[in-house]
């Protein structure tokens, strides 16, 4: 087979050879020209972060304490002269001064209970009754001899008035009136003695009968509590003797009727209970009708105050085996420094100490952080109101 020169081939066929070769080189160049392109934006980004870098390590570079620790943080207060007071907390029950157990006077059957527990009541009041019906009986059958036997007097004293019938007569039926009204007397008696009534007004506060049950004669059957004379008593340790005076200001709070009373000491017991070496103060309260007897009260007595003291929370004070001592801040050269102070302390109250030796007003205590302090080392203090 021949081979057909080139120049010998189709026109269309030459002329296609023609495009396929300009559009390659035409693609060649626009590929070379993109990645110029490409290649000066990524130079132009490289720059910009380049001089970003640069200027954040310059800033670092002049940041202060940039190579030294960080100055820890601390919280404290700047002392001041301020009442201090240590109040004994103990805790007490209402109890009536003038509280009667009424008692039952005879064995009988208890037939009702008219009253309830913390019900008020007067005086004169009926609490309760007892089995009775023998009484009635015998107070009936009496009842009814001395109507017969004042009919059969007063017929006898007529006929005698009229000298009709002798003196014995008239006598016999005078000294059968006279005898029956005695019994009916005793037989109402024993009858009043089948109710409890209450001597005084008050609250009822306990009931030992139970309905049904025989009562006990003597023995406390109804207590009422008159309520205009309640107080708190309540048992301290002996080791608090010298310091609870007569007198002293006790703030009552009872939990159970939220009520809050300021009151004081009214009486203190000299003897000392040997079985749980305690010894009773008593506390009147003020009226108010929230307050019943039984009722469980807390006692803060005022036993110490300090009209200006100083104090600092009881947290900020560290001990070794032979002295107290706290951190405090103070300020030289611009800067917040720890030091060591010793101190002395005197009552305590609650999360308070109260500081006798060692500090004074305006200086600046350590409450908070005190752990990761260096004695001397500048601190950054944090303040908060006392």
């Amino acid at each position: 087979m021949k081979s057909t020169p080139i120049n010998k081939l189709p026109a269309v066929f030459y002329a296609i050879v023609m495009i396929l070769i300009t559009s390659g080189l035409f693609t060649g160049c626009a590929s070379k020209t993109d990645d110029n392109a490409r290649l000066q934006q990524l130079l132009s980004q490289r720059r910009n972060i380049d001089k970003e870098i640069s200027e954040i390590e310059q800033r670092m570079a002049a940041a202060p304490d940039a190579t030294e620790k960080n100055v820890p943080s601390v919280n404290v207060i700047r002392l001041e002269q301020k009442p201090f007071a240590f109040y004994l907390q103990v805790r007490g029950k209402v109890e009536s001064d003038n509280t009667i157990f009424v008692p039952a006077q005879r064995p009988y059957i208890v037939t009702k209970i008219h009253v309830d527990v913390g019900e008020y009541v007067s005086r004169g009041q009926l609490l309760a009754e007892l089995d009775n019906s023998s009484i009635l009986q015998s107070l009936n059958e009496i009842e009814k001899a001395l109507e017969l036997a004042t009919t059969l007097y007063e017929r006898q004293k007529n006929l005698y008035d009229k000298k009709i019938g002798t003196e014995v007569q008239y006598l016999q039926a005078k000294h059968q009136v006279e005898d029956l009204e005695i019994k009916l007397k005793n037989v109402k008696t024993e009858l009043e003695k089948t109710r409890i009534y209450s001597p005084i007004s008050g609250m009822v506060d306990q009931i030992t009968l139970k309905e049904g049950e025989a009562a006990i004669p003597n023995a406390g059957a109804i207590r009422v509590a008159n309520l205009s004379a309640l107080k708190v008593k309540a048992k301290i340790s002996e080791n608090m003797i010298t310091q609870v005076k007569r007198g002293d200001k006790v703030t009552l709070t009872f939990p159970t009727g939220d009520v809050t009373l300021e009151s004081t000491i009214n009486s203190i017991s000299k003897v000392i209970d040997p079985n749980n070496r305690t010894f009773d103060v008593e506390v009147l309260i003020p009226d108010n009708a929230k307050i019943n007897p039984n009722m469980l009260a807390v006692l803060s007595i005022k036993t110490y105050e300090n009209p200006q003291g100083i104090a600092i929370p009881l947290n900020a004070v560290q001990k070794n085996e032979k002295e107290q001592f706290v951190m405090v801040a103070s300020q030289k050269s611009g800067q917040w420094l720890a030091e060591i102070r010793k101190i002395t302390t005197g009552q305590s109250y609650e999360n308070w100490v109260e500081v006798n030796e060692g500090l004074n007003e305006g200086d600046v205590v350590i409450t908070f952080g005190m752990n990761n302090v260096t004695l001397g080392e500048p601190v950054n203090p944090k303040f908060s109101e006392l």
